[in-house]
């Protein structure tokens, strides 16, 4: 009996431990889930406040914030190429041979090698030629 009293005892406070170990372990995971939803607002809110900063201030900024705003706006700049260069490099056409779609810019067929027809060529002159006709009105 004293063998089974003991197992009982020692399974017990196993129990006991075990208990305390998982209760601690959810305390921690609760806690940190409440400093990362506070790290999150904080950078949710120094977002904000920047945002409205450059709202208020583009024109007139401190001198303090003047290497800031030339990076902001060159990256804004540089932004707005790299979003236009990828219209232009999204715009497909279809092989008329095999089908496959390929940049409008392509010469040739990636996979069968086929020129592009002479009439992509005709569209793109004739977008050039137009923007060129734009240009110089507008001058």
């Amino acid at each position: 009996m004293a063998f089974f009293d003991k197992l009982k005892k020692d399974l017990t406070t196993a129990g006991q431990i075990t208990a305390e170990k998982a209760k601690k372990a959810a305390d921690i995971l609760a806690l940190k889930d409440q400093i990362r939803q506070d790290k999150m607002e904080i950078r949710d809110l120094t977002n904000k406040i920047g945002q409205t900063y450059i709202e208020l201030h583009r024109a007139d900024y401190e001198e303090a914030f003047e290497d800031l705003f030339t990076t902001l706006e060159a990256t804004e700049e540089a932004l707005a190429q790299k979003e236009k260069e990828l219209e232009i490099m999204s715009e497909k056409i279809t092989c008329v041979e095999c089908g496959t779609e390929m940049p409008a810019s392509s010469k040739y067929c990636s996979n069968c090698g086929t020129a592009v027809p002479y009439e992509t060529e005709l569209k793109e002159e004739e977008t050039l030629e137009s923007e060129e006709k734009i240009e110089d009105v507008s001058e």
